[in-house]
């Protein structure tokens, strides 16, 4: 009867771990993704990709990952002088981009 006691309460944790990872996500969705963050500058010629994930549920601050040619990821402090001015560029140069142009209206 011990044996049966003790596969109940394993079954039943294994239960209860399982939905509580259903609940939460993935492990990846579920916590900050930069644990350590750099200052230094990195210039853009060496960028690939650069992604900006805002605060949310699950991480209380904003996070810029800097995805380098040769894959490396880099996270950057958000706060740093550097990386404000190349957020607040790619923001202009996007804001550019979505500019509607009005057509000239041609009387006939």
């Amino acid at each position: 009867m011990k044996i049966q006691v003790i596969f109940l309460l394993l079954g039943t944790i294994v239960i209860c771990l399982a939905t509580h990872g259903f609940c939460i996500g993935p492990i990846t969705n579920s916590r900050c993704k930069c644990v350590k963050v750099i200052s230094s500058f990195i210039h853009p010629r060496r960028y690939q990709q650069i992604s900006i994930f805002h605060q949310g549920s699950y991480c209380r601050k904003v996070e810029i990952v800097i995805t380098l040619k040769h894959g490396k990821k880099v996270c950057v402090n958000p706060e740093a002088r550097w990386v404000n001015r190349v957020v607040s560029f790619l923001n202009k140069r996007a804001e550019r981009s979505n500019e509607v142009i009005p057509e000239e209206s041609s009387t006939q």
